[in-house]
């Protein structure tokens, strides 16, 4: 269930968890996050969930405004990990296993200036810390799993520090091959125009920290603040570091907000830095042991577990069927099917367990299964089928969220209707150069026994290629660690010569994501899957 992470008064940690009722703040005690603050309106904001699920803030006629990844907002959609502020408070939205958008370095400025007024601490300077702030850090270094990503880190670390600074937005870059280049790993607040910032980031400032090693905020004081810079108005920035030497940058700012950052948040950020550089580097090498390690019993017995239960699609007179999955290193999970109700219809399956060891494969298993069953009988409610699993699953000792896709070809009612719970998005080729996205997403099965999934139905040509794909073929990475991404395979689907029967257009994405590898193994399954007719 998606929830609200804040400061409250105190300066201890809250989560609010948001539900199918409107949640206000404000300064009064009616209100359901109160805040004793006379920059807070009596009913400054209320958070409200749409018929999707997806959840709307709306600023309620408040005198100093609400604001959104330091954007103005009357209203705005939410995605994980935008950050609310109303008054001097900032709260992180955030949902279960909600992935943040991918960050391109298109934010940052061209300049090659530093801002005016910054002040600076070297990286080897005697650090004044409080001892909140020591435990504040030692909260950032709690173990994280074995198989926790670098990636996974910075982003949970990066989240306690964006509210623990009040900060609107940040992110964490590790450095490139190239002195001057960085490689966003983590976000907040800067991956999107819709509701987001557009404010950028001052590159001069953000690469300091790794060039002549210093930790810094801009500006000294509230006097200075400036909001004609061509950048954010106030911000502060550290080295991600590990033994001493800088590997990234730890940034976070207000692009608009009415407070500088205070002295003793360089401090705390520039060891924020070396916690979170070093919590990276060692579970990276952890992870990568791991993965060496082929006899591993946790990955040698779950993908014999996954190989026992994977089965190929039957046979189909009336739709092509091209299916490609490949084992990762460290996770598996990946199960699909095409299976025919009539000899106008079939049903496609797509449902990904990976790395969620034994409990998520089973789970995988009882949601293909439902699927399955339902689509030999003929019984394809999708919407019941989906609020059935729902409320079994959420009521799960060992649930896991398994993420999964129903889809319905159906030739003689021209139309095609889908389910999409927590997949990548499904495309639809229905010509060569056109490309239609199957957007319509939906919550985890078992996040909120009491979501409930409605069909989105598009309608379907006679002749059409619908391409599915697992988050381990977009995520699968080079050895220059970058992801082949949604953005490479609808590149390759445009081609006006990427409509070819399924057997083509499969094994074009698939050679694509090959190339992209260019031998390197990715850690999670990769499955492509083309259905096609005409």
């Amino acid at each position: 269930m998606p929830e609200l992470r804040f400061l409250d008064d105190s300066g201890k940690l809250r989560t609010f968890l948001l539900g199918s009722q409107p949640a206000v703040i404000g300064r009064v005690n009616s209100c359901d996050i109160v805040f004793v603050d006379d920059m807070i309106s009596r009913e400054h904001t209320r958070f409200e969930r749409e018929a999707e699920g997806r959840y709307r803030v709306r600023d309620l006629g408040s005198r100093n405004k609400t604001y959104v990844n330091g954007q103005q907002i009357t209203e705005s959609m939410l995605i994980p990990g935008d950050v609310v502020r109303v008054g001097d408070h900032v709260l992180e939205y955030i949902e279960p296993d909600g992935q943040s958008q991918e960050l391109t370095p298109e934010f940052l400025t061209p300049d090659s200036k530093e801002p005016a007024d910054c002040e600076w601490v070297k990286i080897k300077s005697p650090l004044n810390l409080s001892l909140e702030h020591i435990e504040k850090l030692s909260a950032l270094s709690t173990d994280f799993g074995l198989t926790s990503r670098a990636e996974d880190i910075a982003d949970k670390c990066l989240s306690e520090i964006i509210v623990e600074l009040q900060a609107e937005r940040g992110f964490i870059a590790v450095r490139g091959e190239d002195k001057h280049s960085l490689r966003p790993i983590a976000h907040r607040g800067l991956g999107r125009t819709v509701a987001g910032s557009r404010i950028p980031v001052s590159q001069a400032f953000s690469l300091a920290t790794i060039l002549q090693k210093v930790a810094g905020r801009y500006p000294q004081s509230n006097k200075k603040l400036s909001y004609d810079t061509g950048y954010a108005a106030a911000a502060v920035a550290a080295p991600l570091t590990f033994r001493g030497t800088p590997i990234g940058v730890l940034y976070v700012d207000r692009p608009v907000g009415s407070q500088a950052f205070k002295p003793a948040d360089i401090q705390y950020l520039l060891a924020a830095g070396a916690v979170v550089g070093s919590s990276m580097a060692k579970t990276a090498k952890r992870l990568n042991d791991t993965i060496g390690l082929q006899e591993s019993a946790w990955v040698s017995s779950s993908q014999r577990a996954h190989e026992a239960l994977t089965q190929e699609p039957e046979a189909n007179e009336t739709f092509d069927v091209f299916v490609k999955t490949s084992q990762g290193a460290a996770r598996c999970g990946d199960f699909s099917d095409v299976i025919p109700i009539d000899d106008q219809s079939c049903l496609l399956t797509l449902v990904d367990a990976g790395g969620q060891g034994p409990c998520g494969l089973a789970q995988a298993v009882m949601i293909r299964t439902a699927l399955e069953t339902a689509g030999h009988m003929g019984d394809l409610d999708l919407a019941s089928i989906f609020n059935m699993l729902n409320t079994r699953i959420a009521g799960l000792t060992g649930r896991q969220l398994v993420s999964c896709l129903a889809v319905v070809c159906d030739l003689s009612a021209g139309k095609l209707s889908y389910i999409n719970a927590g997949m990548p998005p499904p495309v639809v080729l229905v010509g060569p150069g056109r490309l239609v996205t199957l957007d319509q997403p939906s919550l985890l099965l078992g996040i909120d026994s009491s979501y409930m999934y409605e069909v989105t139905s598009i309608e379907l040509p006679g002749k059409f290629r619908l391409v599915g794909f697992t988050d381990g073929t977009i995520d699968a990475v080079n050895n220059a660690d970058e992801a082949f991404s949604e953005r490479r395979i609808h590149e390759l689907l445009l081609d006006a010569d990427a409509f070819g029967d399924t057997n083509h257009v499969g094994g074009c994405v698939h050679d694509a994501m090959m190339n992209h590898l260019s031998g390197q193994t990715p850690e999670d399954d990769t499955t492509i899957m083309v259905v096609g007719h005409g």
